[in-house]
């Protein structure tokens, strides 16, 4: 059981960083972006804008540009898709101001124009609601932090679900309206699920509404014969992912000047021809790659010494420790708690 869950670990992260090394796209799907950045261009031309809308999409999630986003953007918002047209150049700012780009101050210029005519709903959900609520909008879970604040949607209908243990599904439509307005909807009342006399609760709620675990039992768990007792065995493994985090991270890191300097003899500043700006953006690639490698490189160390100095001695009271990655679009770490 103490090798499938070490192989189980490192597979995970070989995965994690296979899928790192490929993201900088292939020949054939840049091509392919190219493709459909021309189709979406002929469509716009021919207003055909709801056609064009979703082959700029694609050929940004082919081939992230600047110049697509930017396309992508302006596409929603003749559409009248005015959230996901402020979504498309937010992100455009931010990849500007990354790399400095001219075009900056008129992207930041057009994302503010579009901002006023962003239309939002708002989801209120009463206090009385069970800790293991589900709330989603049009298929997207909406996290509790989101509950009772405005949510920039596109106008039109929205489908709201909510779903718990032991309570009837919830579901509800709403339609928002354009330019700028705000939706507020309350989520009808929790309804339990009747239980029949002398029939078994579901498992997560009873019919008091109190929660509880299937198979859970008052008596003490020995948490001895699990995780613990391989504690610092796993801390090794997870202070090794650590340190071939950090030598991927290096080795892209390596990469990055010598690739945009390549650049150089095929710019004039900003402005490059297609050799160029392949350089470029292979050499942003590598420096994503770099970061993201040295941020679960450095968590991995972190988590690893952590889980060596808290795991206990075979004479201690078993504590328990939970473990769970954190991933986020710009590095990863690893949340750690610890009961007695």
């Amino acid at each position: 059981m103490k090798y499938r869950r070490l192989s189980a670990v490192c597979s995970l992260f070989l995965g994690f960083l296979s899928g790192v090394a490929s993201a900088e796209p292939s020949s054939q799907e840049k091509a392919l972006a190219s493709r459909l950045f021309d189709d979406a261009s002929k469509l716009m031309t021919a207003g055909e804008t709801s056609a064009a809308c979703p082959k700029y999409a694609e050929s940004e999630r082919l081939d992230p540009q600047l110049g697509t986003l930017l396309h992508l953007g302006e596409c929603y918002a003749k559409a009248g898709q005015a959230a996901s047209a402020w979504t498309s150049f937010k992100e455009a700012a931010d990849v500007a101001a990354q790399r400095s780009d001219a075009r900056l101050g008129k992207i930041r210029e057009r994302l503010a124009s579009i901002e006023k005519n962003v239309s939002n709903l708002v989801i209120v959900v009463g206090e009385n609601e069970p800790p293991e609520l589900e709330l989603r909008q049009d298929g997207a879970l909406v996290g509790k932090a989101s509950w009772g604040s405005p949510i920039p949607v596109d106008p039109g209908a929205h489908k709201i679900t909510a779903t718990a243990p032991g309570a009837k599904p919830r579901e509800l439509t709403v339609n928002v309206a354009p330019n700028g307005q705000t939706a507020t909807v309350t989520l009808p009342a929790l309804e339990r699920v009747p239980v029949a006399p002398g029939a078994k609760p579901e498992s997560g709620v009873t019919p008091q509404g109190s929660v509880v675990s299937a198979g859970a039992s008052s008596a003490p768990v020995d948490n001895s014969s699990g995780f613990s007792r391989h504690q610092r065995t796993i801390a090794l493994v997870v202070g090794g992912v650590g340190v071939v985090g950090i030598g991927v991270g290096s080795a892209f890191g390596l990469m990055v000047k010598p690739t945009y300097d390549k650049s150089n003899a095929h710019c004039n500043g900003d402005h490059c021809d297609a050799t160029g700006h392949d350089f470029r953006q292979s050499a942003f690639s590598k420096a994503e790659i770099s970061n993201i490698a040295f941020g679960v490189g450095a968590a991995a160390l972190i988590g690893g010494a952590v889980l060596w100095l808290t795991a206990p001695s075979h004479s201690e009271q078993q504590p328990t420790t939970a473990i769970a990655p954190v991933l986020g679009p710009r590095g990863a770490a690893l949340s750690v708690r610890r009961s007695f």
